[in-house]
């Protein structure tokens, strides 16, 4: 009988914050606490919270967050959530209003993934799910856009490059639309490869180019529905990820191509989801000791998120099989 390694009998890490529940500061914006309650109340009536390890995070440490992001952007946020007046006319748009908890939340979520960085290297978890908000992948170093202020996933494989010394991080967006601002911040770097499937034309309809060298990009048509993502996954970035053979994984875990979502148009399932996850897991699994976090990203209808997430948690959460 094969004998399991020990990091395979690790749990999988379940990483949120206190903050999670606080509303939009936009009354109609779809991003609401409401996501976060329905994949909560999915997981525990499924019995998956007695599995899971659940951590509860504090702030990101700004020097942590500034690897990704200008200071005087930090700044900006920080005295707009606190009432400056000019400083919120910089946060003018509808989907990136600023209330007085905004940047604390921020912080929180992007601690969040910090968090479960340090967890898989102390080797007390496997893999990680996030389950944060407010999202990141279109914030940039100076910008914030689409309901994202700080960039989760960036500003956790900055920390990562930094604090052990990786020379060698996947980032892996598979939400509907392009995580443009994870693109302009990763841009370049030769210590990360960036992964991207997105609804093409369709928000943000900002692209890098030409696409750096670093980038992955796989825009697809409206309709494209799971076969299509499986193809992409399995005759272009699964070997491209052999190749590169990350140290560590992110995903940015965006559920909002689901066939039942209003946000996009694309026709993914939860079978799809599952079989995505499945298949980054097992790649994590060859290439760098099961170390995958998982961020989550977009996905606004209620249900379909609920269940497409909790589908991709089961999945983190199978033992993988040893190779």
């Amino acid at each position: 009988m094969t004998t399991l390694p020990d990091w395979m009998r690790l749990p999988t890490g379940f990483f949120t914050h206190q903050l999670v529940d606080r509303p939009n500061p936009l009354p109609e914006a779809p991003e609401t606490p409401e996501r976060f309650e329905a994949i909560e109340t999915r997981m525990i009536a499924g019995g998956l919270d007695r599995f899971v390890r659940r951590v509860d995070c504090g702030p990101a440490p700004r020097d942590v967050v500034l690897l990704a992001h200008d200071a005087d952007y930090v700044e900006a946020l920080e005295r707009a959530s606190d009432g400056d007046p000019e400083a919120q006319r910089r946060f003018s748009e509808p989907d990136t209003k600023v209330g007085p908890d905004t940047f604390r939340c921020a912080l929180a979520s992007a601690g969040a993934v910090v968090r479960a960085v340090d967890a898989l290297f102390e080797r007390s978890v496997r893999n990680a799910f996030c389950a944060v908000r407010p999202p990141g992948h279109h914030a940039s170093r100076g910008r914030a856009a689409g309901f994202c202020y700080l960039n989760n996933v960036a500003i956790g494989a900055l920390y990562a490059i930094r604090r052990f010394k990786l020379e060698r991080v996947a980032i892996i967006d598979f939400d509907a639309h392009h995580g443009d601002g994870t693109e302009e911040i990763v841009a370049g770097n030769p210590k990360i490869r960036f992964f991207s499937i997105f609804q093409w034309p369709f928000y943000p309809n900002r692209r890098m180019e030409p696409t750096p060298m670093n980038v992955e990009a796989a825009p697809v048509e409206a309709g494209a529905d799971g076969a299509v993502l499986r193809e992409i996954l399995e005759t272009d970035w699964l070997p491209k990820l052999e190749r590169f053979r990350p140290q560590l994984i992110f995903c940015s875990s965006g559920f909002d191509a689901h066939s039942e979502e209003p946000m996009a148009q694309l026709k993914a399932t939860e079978l799809d989801y599952a079989y995505l996850t499945r298949r980054l897991v097992e790649a994590a699994t060859v290439v760098c000791e099961g170390r995958l976090v998982s961020v989550l990203e977009g996905g606004y209808s209620i249900g379909s998120l609920a269940r497409s997430a909790v589908t991709h948690l089961q999945a983190l959460l199978r033992t993988p099989e040893p190779s």
